[in-house]
């Protein structure tokens, strides 16, 4: 069959025709594409295409996306692992992609084309759609994903604030002290840098030095008791937002086959389409089909 292709030269019109298509599935059934010898399979088959092009013609493009990695998704939650935050981000684009389509679909019924009516095989899962999207923002969980994680960010920041207003007060108080009037991050802590000569002046840890050995970055006492309570507070800022990947990885796990059954709709409606773009591209026409062994071109 490969070297028939060739011969027809049938091998480029497919390298075109994948070209048309978005969803791997769909790119791997083009490649795979060979002559269909039953005249009930073709005439179906090309009534797909000519249904495709006339809802081309009328209703544009259809809203199709490619999906990369969504199926890897829903198989990783149903398994019982956690999905990240830019998985789940994924995962509601492809509900938002399902929408759009069944709303495509849905306004080209006007049309009574049979294939506008494969909306009705689309979820759009809005239940699951909306529960991410109010809980994943920004590349982020969102704070009022939970009272308990708004509860902690607020008293982060809170002992954050607190430990900023300490350490500006030390050095107001200690200028002469420093080699330089700012704080920095060191190991975690927040430190000054002091002098070598004004360590004993200055109370607190010695957390690390410079290289040259001349300066002494310390966190003051004042600020070091406030960092106990912080890494707590991180530990069950990170649990609680654990909990709430897993709670909607699980949610997604229990969606599992209505996801499936979408990601496999999209991929069957994308070879469709890709179809009918094929047709416009080559302003092609639908030919008559006859099991009389006869070829009639006309205006060829």
């Amino acid at each position: 069959m490969v070297q028939t292709d060739k011969v027809l030269e049938f091998d480029k019109v497919k390298e075109k025709w994948m070209e048309l298509a978005l969803t791997e599935w769909a790119k791997e059934k083009i490649k795979d594409t060979v002559p269909i010898m039953s005249e009930n399979e073709l005439l179906a088959r090309q009534r797909e295409t000519s249904e495709a092009r006339e809802l081309l013609e009328k209703s544009g493009n259809p809203p199709l996306v490619s999906l990369s990695g969504i199926r890897e998704c829903i198989q990783k939650a149903a398994k019982g692992d956690c999905l990240s935050i830019s998985q789940l981000e994924d995962m509601e684009k492809s509900l938002v992609a399902v929408m759009r389509l069944k709303n495509y679909l849905s306004r080209c019924k006007q049309w009574e084309i049979s294939l506008a009516y494969y909306d009705e095989k689309l979820d759009c899962l809005d239940n699951l759609k909306e529960t991410i999207s109010m809980q994943i923002r920004n590349g982020r969980i969102d704070d009022n994903a939970s009272k308990d994680l708004k509860s902690f960010r607020d008293e982060i920041e809170q002992n954050e604030r607190c430990m900023r207003e300490k350490v500006d007060a030390v050095i107001r108080a200690n200028k002469e002290s420093l080699s330089d009037h700012f704080s920095t991050l060191r190991n975690g802590h927040i430190c000054i840098p002091v002098k070598k000569e004004y360590k004993y002046k200055i109370e607190g840890n010695v957390i690390d030095k410079s290289s040259t050995g001349s300066t002494l970055f310390i966190e003051p006492s004042s600020v070091g008791k406030y960092y106990e309570t912080l890494r707590l507070l991180r530990i069950h800022e990170e649990n609680e937002e654990y909990r709430i990947l897993y709670s909607l990885s699980a949610m997604v796990a229990d969606y599992e086959e209505i996801l499936e059954q979408n990601i496999s709709m999209i991929e069957k409606l994308d070879f469709i389409f890709s179809k009918g773009k094929l047709s416009l591209a080559y302003d092609g026409t639908e030919p008559k089909i006859n099991t009389e062994r006869y070829i009639r071109i006309e205006d060829g």
